[in-house]
């Protein structure tokens, strides 16, 4: 039930994330897949002109960028932070707790409080919500995990302004 879960969320970010293709994307895409930058100093995320993608390096976390809105869906404390992408003012992004599942999906389930929910699925391990809050449509998905050694939790938030 939980692949299922999570395969839904993945399709739903790459249906969201397809019509955001734009020359910045192309741009970023030549330098991920091995085209010269400028400067050898220049990182993709440099080039992309505040769209960026973040990703762990080895124990390092990768980082949230500085306009995620962490005051209206703040990021589980003491969170691992895979990857974070960021596309003209949406995030998505993936990190994992040491924390058990029950007490990362009390914590969201409290960040939620006052949302307009569309769906709402809960399980003894996981949680998946999608609505609007906060001038945001957001999808988070807390579920149980043994994706990497001493996380027990996997955290996906997905972000769009709300029109």
């Amino acid at each position: 039930m939980k692949k299922i879960f999570i395969c839904f969320l993945a399709a739903v970010m790459i249906f969201v994330f397809a019509g955001c293709g734009n020359e910045k994307a192309k741009q970023a895409d030549q330098n991920i897949s091995g085209t010269p930058s400028e400067t050898d100093e220049t990182t993709p995320s440099d080039q992309m002109q505040g769209d960026s993608i973040s990703v762990a390096a080895g124990k390092k976390s990768a980082e949230l960028p500085k306009d995620y809105p962490k005051d209206k869906y703040p990021l589980y404390e003491g969170s691992f932070i895979y990857t974070v992408i960021e596309v003209d003012d949406s995030y998505t992004l993936t990190a994992f707790s040491k924390d058990e599942v029950q007490k990362v999906i009390a914590f969201y389930k409290k960040v939620l409080e006052g949302a307009k929910v569309y769906m709402d699925t809960e399980t003894a391990e996981s949680i998946t919500s999608f609505g609007t809050k906060d001038g945001y449509s957001y999808t988070i998905d807390v579920g149980k995990s043994s994706e990497m050694d001493g996380y027990q939790t996997s955290i996906a938030i997905s972000l769009q302004p709300a029109d």
